[in-house]
């Protein structure tokens, strides 16, 4: 069995070298690492200079998500995994993918945990988080939506790629997200490896894990989209329909109180205004936060 691992890089990842030690080839043979770069071309001989084992690509310029889907579509490993360059792969991840896969064939995502952590200046680390456990990694759209995606702990089989196509371009911000919640209502077949797979580093650089709170996240506005694009297939239940609408409510909210938060009042009484003439029922579907938001701090509190 082939694993291929795919990592995008900056012109100056300051974690980068963390990242690509942190894959340890001596724990499975059949193993290609990509690296996607969308910038300088010195820096991509560089890398390849560097690191004489990785299949280093040229990314066209299109941003991280277009980057991503590169690399999967250069990817002739039988499971695909996005490592990204401020993270680390938790050692055992990949000896105990092989393990599964052997025996359960009939799985397309093997899904592990992560640890979110910090790093000081004196280079101290402290655990924020730890994401294990199947209530909190299960590939559903409660802990898609309204927790951390997980991609990056997420063992992709080819054929998922094949199935449901590759990243979406549209949503730069949130193509995870969107990736994962076409896997989750495809029902592909999902479980666990019960071992932590990714270190996921919290710093204010990041795209994936970070605190910050100005201004308004760009994301918040793609999951609008996304709710509203996966809502009209005609392949999805009552149910999922349902889910995904009451989810668009709680973004809605959400963004209306980051514009608060940023004093864009035009722009918060404009989607106030808009939300309830377009959907009467946003009232009462934004009650689902208080179940989503007693669910998640719960977690917390449970030592997770």
């Amino acid at each position: 069995m082939r694993i291929s691992i795919i990592t995008l890089a900056i012109d100056t990842p300051e974690y980068f070298g963390e990242a690509v030690g942190s894959i340890e080839r001596e724990e499975h043979a059949d193993l290609e690492h990509i690296v996607v770069h969308d910038g300088d071309e010195a820096f991509i001989a560089d890398l390849r200079e560097r690191y004489p084992a990785i299949k280093v690509l040229k990314g066209r310029r299109a941003g991280a998500t277009a980057a991503a889907a590169l690399g999967v579509e250069a990817a002739t490993g039988d499971f695909i995994l996005l490592l990204h360059s401020d993270d680390r792969l938790c050692q055992g991840a990949l000896s105990r993918l092989a393990q599964a896969a052997a025996m359960r064939p009939d799985v397309r995502i093997w899904t592990g945990g992560a640890r979110i952590f910090r790093t000081f200046a004196d280079r101290r680390e402290v655990t924020v988080r730890r994401v294990i456990g199947r209530h909190m990694t299960r590939l559903s759209l409660e802990n898609v939506c309204d927790d951390i995606p997980l991609l990056s702990a997420r063992f992709c089989h080819r054929s998922v790629f094949a199935e449901i196509g590759n990243f979406d371009p549209r949503f730069s911000e949130s193509s995870d997200r969107e990736f994962l919640l076409r896997a989750a209502m495809s029902g592909v077949t999902e479980a666990s490896l019960d071992v932590m797979v990714s270190e996921m580093r919290l710093h204010e650089g990041s795209r994936t894990i970070h605190h910050r709170r100005d201004g308004v996240p760009p994301y918040l506005v793609e999951h609008i989209a996304i709710a509203d694009m996966l809502s009209m297939r005609t392949d999805i239940d009552g149910q999922t329909r349902r889910f995904l609408q009451n989810w668009r409510a709680r973004e809605k909210l959400r963004l209306f109180v980051h514009q608060c938060r940023a004093r864009h009042w035009r722009d918060a009484a404009a989607l106030l205004l808009g939300t309830g003439l377009m959907d009467p029922l946003w009232f009462f579907r934004i009650v689902t936060v208080f179940a989503v938001q007693q669910r998640r701090y719960g977690r917390y509190d449970s030592g997770a």
